[in-house]
């Protein structure tokens, strides 16, 4: 559901409200699972995986596009080395993400190359779709909720107030079906406005019946609730967290983890990866956004002792081939992330199985899909949180690990 004021209000105009939760529902405050927070990032438009990351010294990427759009292994701006590769290749992470080099060598992070969604659409809505529904065909998807939806559900996760956490505008389709997922894209505006209008929507809602009327007495609760346990909360220092709506986003979930709120699961998501025209510097810009933002939480969680595990992927990759316009078509297999607070990550290493560049293996063009995004999702989910439900990714069952942890 949205909690935003703008929406609650509008609900409380079309019905009415109170201050009590449905039968059946329980705060989640404080819950202690021992448990890591997942933190699941979308890097919505496609991200060019082999700009970010690549086997800089391999000449069938020489062949398909030109220096610019690769990290280098020479010139002004050579890219950070990255040892312990899939390959033998020299291994190259773009100039612009000092935080996350920072991170590979600190071993909090770790990279799977070549991995994705197998599925042959290259359409950015159907890909997130599967993505944020976790399956891989259109059938699937037609009878299928949000994973983190069905995740929370599976485990009891569902029903706390803040396990499951947006800090997008609106709800994300891997929350949809959850019960309570609560979206707060700022926290100084997570509530209904001056205390006559709380009394007027309490008033309203108070013998409201029905799932509108459950709905408006639980949005009340939550935002009443939030408002306790934010109260004396003290941000952190000017500069901790960028501008940008990346930094702006993980600031959110830093904050609800450290008022400790019961939050499990949280997404956030970044988009500015469409790059079919001028990718240089178009690709910096987002990379340095990227590296900050994560890096800048990860220092926040190691700062403040919070133990969150993270999981950073696009819908898909780029085609190894440049277009004419210097920039890069929809692909296939892609670079994913896992990032980790907890030293249980056997992070400072690019996992996944690395088949080369040549035009022979590729997949019409593209990095083929040789790591399931769903095996990673699942390594993380029952190696960091051990509470894998079966069946949580329809029609698919990992068969082997890739030892992340």
């Amino acid at each position: 559901m949205m909690l935003s004021r703008r929406s609650l209000v509008k609900s409380a105009l079309l019905s009415g409200a109170g201050t009590v939760m449905p039968a059946g529902l329980k705060m989640a405050f404080g819950a202690a699972t021992g448990a890591p927070v997942l933190v699941f990032v979308l890097l919505r438009g496609g991200m060019d995986g082999l700009n970010l990351l690549a086997p800089s010294d391999d000449s069938d990427l020489h062949a398909a596009r030109p220096a610019t759009l690769y990290p280098n292994n020479g010139g002004t701006t050579p890219g950070f080395a990255l040892a312990n590769g899939p390959s033998s290749n020299d291994w190259r992470l773009h100039a612009d993400a000092p935080g996350l080099n920072a991170l590979y060598q600190a071993k909090q992070l770790a990279f799977i190359h070549a991995a994705g969604i197998p599925a042959d659409s290259r359409s950015h809505f159907q890909m997130q779709a599967f993505l944020e529904h976790g399956v891989v065909d259109q059938i699937s998807l037609n009878n299928a909720n949000g994973w983190i939806a069905r995740y929370g559900l599976a485990t009891g996760l569902g029903g706390g107030s803040f396990s499951l956490l947006s800090s997008d505008p609106t709800t994300p389709p891997s929350m949809s079906g959850a019960p309570l997922a609560v979206s707060m894209p700022d926290p100084k505006q997570f509530n209904v406005g001056s205390a006559a209008r709380t009394a007027f929507l309490q008033a309203a809602y108070q013998n409201a019946s029905g799932p509108l009327g459950s709905a408006g007495r639980t949005a009340l609760n939550t935002v009443s609730s939030f408002a306790k346990l934010s109260a004396g909360f003290a941000p952190p220092p000017a500069g901790t967290y960028g501008t940008d709506p990346l930094s702006k986003s993980l600031s959110v979930v830093a904050e609800v983890i450290k008022l400790n709120a019961g939050l499990q699961v949280a997404e956030a998501e970044f988009s500015a990866w469409d790059t079919h025209v001028n990718q240089e510097p178009r690709f910096a810009s987002s990379v340095t956004i990227l590296s900050a933002g994560l890096s800048n939480f990860m220092k926040d969680m190691n700062a403040s002792g919070q133990k969150v595990t993270m999981v950073v992927m696009s819908e898909f990759g780029r085609r190894v081939k440049s277009n004419a316009s210097g920039g890069t078509d929809h692909g296939h297999g892609n670079a994913m992330m896992v990032l980790s607070s907890t030293g249980a990550l056997k992070g400072g290493r690019i996992y996944g199985q690395w088949q080369g560049l040549n035009p022979s293996v590729l997949d019409l063009g593209d990095v083929p899909v040789t790591t399931d995004y769903r095996s990673v999702l699942s390594e993380v989910i029952g190696k960091t949180r051990s509470d894998l439900p079966s069946g949580l990714f329809p029609g698919f069952t990992a068969t082997s690990t890739l030892g992340l942890f």
